[in-house]
């Protein structure tokens, strides 16, 4: 028997060879992978499938219910997949100020110049990958709910990690698209004349999904059969929907249920504590509390690492490879800040005179490489100590809002706010703490996009960036299009862009 550690993908052949004399769970299994395929076809209007009937028994072994999981896993963390871990950082880094892009196809440079055409837009993956993952996510909720052979540790534990895969696609779509179709089953029927839910609306299910997640989760890191213990920190637990849970109280601007969920995370002090800059984003490392590992090619680490990482001038014709760190993120860091030269690195083309530098995204270290150092890190501590810093701001607690402040600094090799500015007042505060989340989570997840938004700060951030862009910022394309084939499906499409 392989550990849990061992990729994903060996994992799944060994379980195909040990069920060969099943036709009906191979049949099953095969059934629930394919789905997979359907990524280039609208969600919301799926049709209905023919073993539809015989997936439900996917669901009758512990085995292979936990290998529906774990796929969904393996396409995020996919390098040649869409809504990756890489393609959301990258597009929301181009929509921002934070990354640039040589990039010569005309769907990224409508990206980054902030002026999508919805037809053929490369943010239209982003939504339909988004929307397959919450359909797997169903799949699992559904077919655990109503499976009677899981053992009940196994059954719950599915269900709860269906409900946080669910929540977390739904609070990028509604941060990336606004209000969208909330689809919680996997009925065709139903899903195809959904219409736009207001974001409060999504919002609720949202939290809904994760207070129910935290009460279905294992507070261990499980592994491959979801009930056994394991190092590796690549299945949601426990503190991993807490943590979400932290930032969705945040962004809904719920400040006393934020700093609870972070203090909850940041108290586990024997499992979570802060590492050095140059672990952050090693596999497993103690600051991690969801990562994901790539299960194919074998040769990739992390999806961050591969697209990111320049070993050759910018890639002109796709997404990977081809951006570099924006003038405007690389003004900000001050000259003391330990992360500009752990985070960011230069690729120097000695090939043209004068030589050209490229500053790229560095936190991931490996572009390629067979030994597994590093996995792609969804939540980490550092996040949950600005989220309460923040949550405690708004709240007037000045002196523990900065002492969580002065924690991120300290590790940066920055001078503590409480030595520098000893009586700083709120709004001086929270601009601290915003610029503080532009230096430690950049190119993470698309933070800075969704943060110059919630705090209204993205017309006077964007008319600056686009100086930057060669562009005109218009405050109406701070959300994406939703794709053309949705619009067919009678959803309406977001402002100037009709």
């Amino acid at each position: 028997m392989k550990q849990f550690h061992t990729r994903y993908n060996i994992r799944f052949k060994e379980i195909c060879i040990r069920s060969v004399k099943t036709n009906i769970v191979i049949t099953s299994l095969i059934s629930i992978f394919c789905l997979s395929l359907w990524s280039c076809k609208d969600f919301l209007d799926i049709d209905p499938p023919k073993n539809r009937l015989i997936t439900k028994s996917v669901f009758n072994t512990g085995e292979t219910a936990n290998a529906a999981v774990l796929n969904i896993y393996s396409a995020m963390g996919n390098p040649y997949e869409s809504a990756t871990t890489f393609s959301i950082a990258a597009l929301a880094g181009l929509s921002a100020d934070e990354l640039n892009t040589f990039a010569g196809t005309e769907a990224i440079s409508q990206v980054h110049v902030n002026d999508i055409t919805p037809a053929g837009a490369a943010t239209n993956t982003i939504w339909n990958n988004a929307y397959l993952h919450i359909f797997k996510a169903n799949a699992v909720i559904e077919g655990c709910s109503a499976s009677t052979n899981l053992i009940s540790e196994v059954k719950q534990q599915l269900i709860g990690e269906g409900q946080f895969i669910r929540a977390f696609w739904y609070f990028y779509l509604i941060n990336l698209y606004g209000d969208v179709p909330l689809a919680l089953s996997t009925e065709y029927t139903t899903n195809r004349q959904l219409l736009r839910e207001k974001k409060a609306t999504v919002y609720g299910q949202i939290i809904s999904d994760l207070l129910a997640a935290q009460a279905n989760l294992s507070e261990n890191y499980v592994g491959f059969n979801g009930t056994s213990i394991t190092q590796e920190r690549v299945r949601p637990n426990k503190s991993a929907a807490t943590a979400l849970l932290a930032r969705v109280y945040l962004f809904t601007e719920q400040y006393s249920k934020a700093e609870e969920q972070a203090t909850t995370i940041i108290s586990k002090s024997a499992t979570y504590s802060l590492a050095s800059l140059d672990s952050v984003f090693l596999k497993n490392n103690k600051e991690a509390i969801w990562q994901l590992m790539v299960t194919s090619p074998n040769d990739v680490n992390t999806s961050e690492g591969f697209g990111f990482i320049l070993t050759s001038p910018p890639n002109i014709s796709s997404l990977n490879n081809s951006n570099t760190i924006s003038s405007n993120l690389l003004g900000v860091f001050d000259i003391q800040d330990s992360r500009k030269e752990h985070w960011i690195n230069t690729y120097t083309d000695a090939s043209v005179t004068p030589n050209v530098e490229y500053s790229f995204p560095a936190k991931y270290k490996v572009k390629t490489g067979s030994e597994v150092t590093e996995y792609s890190t969804i939540l980490r501590l550092g996040e949950q100590y600005l989220i309460r810093a923040e949550a405690r701001a708004q709240q007037n607690d000045i002196a523990n809002a900065v002492a969580d402040l002065d924690e991120i600094r300290g590790r940066a090799g920055l001078p503590s706010i409480n030595a520098t500015h000893p009586n700083i007042q709120k709004a001086a505060l929270l601009n601290a703490i915003l610029v503080e989340r532009q230096l430690e989570l950049f190119t993470e997840w698309g933070h800075r996009w969704l943060d110059i938004k919630r705090t209204k700060l993205i017309d006077e951030v964007m008319t600056h960036a686009a100086l930057e862009k060669g562009a005109t910022w218009d405050t109406r394309k701070q959300l994406w299009p939703i794709p053309p084939a949705e619009i067919q499906n009678k959803l309406n499409q977001n402002l100037s862009y009709n």
